[in-house]
């Protein structure tokens, strides 16, 4: 049986290790049948040990003590809407929080990041932690792989921690390319027809 607290643990270290989330920063969660599985709200996650995962329902109701991440509305937003999504990560990765605070638009220059992430759902501002920024996610994410919250951060969902950890690491490489592109001030564009061949190749 898969252990889905050590899994999120060793994701929370994977996450910290590749610069990808610091400190008290970010929420990861997963989906087992009728379960939720979250990181808990006041703990850095590096630090985060097994017994301190959450388990919930589908609605939020707790089934272990302890109190869930502050983002766990949009977490469960997200389920609700997207039966497939198995996993959520919401982190602050440096290059796509400069893209979330600079509102930076995605252009499509990369052919991976066209197969691998498509469209990048780009959600606007709403207070962290409450049911409006849920709704919002649940609404702008229902179909993308890779959302970016402006002022806030990024938020990657997957059929597993294994694949939403990867759309979050390729976002965030596809990211540092793309500001030091708009330093530049010279962007070499897919054409549109280059853009749905390439989506048309999606990883699944």
């Amino acid at each position: 049986m898969e252990d889905f607290r050590d899994k999120i643990v060793k994701f929370c270290q994977l996450l910290y290790s590749r610069r990808l989330n610091c400190g008290y920063a970010g929420n990861v969660s997963c989906r087992d049948g009728d379960r939720i599985f979250i990181t808990p709200a006041g703990i850095p996650k590096h630090r985060l040990k097994k017994e301190q995962v959450l388990e919930t329902d589908l609605e939020g109701n707790p089934l272990s003590p302890g109190k869930p991440s502050t983002e766990a509305r949009m977490h469960y937003a997200i389920y609700a809407r997207r039966p497939e999504i198995k996993a959520i990560i919401h982190a602050h990765p440096p290059f796509l929080s400069i893209v979330a605070v600079a509102a930076l638009e995605f252009k499509p220059v990369l052919p991976e990041m066209e197969i691998v992430l498509g469209e990048i759902a780009l959600i606007p501002y709403i207070r962290p932690g409450t049911e409006g920024l849920a709704q919002a996610v649940r609404e702008k994410l229902s179909t993308a792989r890779l959302g970016v919250l402006f002022n806030h951060g990024a938020v990657a969902v997957g059929e597993s921690l294994e694949e939403a950890f990867d759309f979050l690491e390729m976002g965030e490489s596809f990211a540092h390319t793309l500001v030091f592109v708009h330093l530049l001030g010279r962007f070499n564009i897919l054409t549109p027809e280059e853009v749905n061949f390439f989506r048309g190749k999606a990883t699944h």
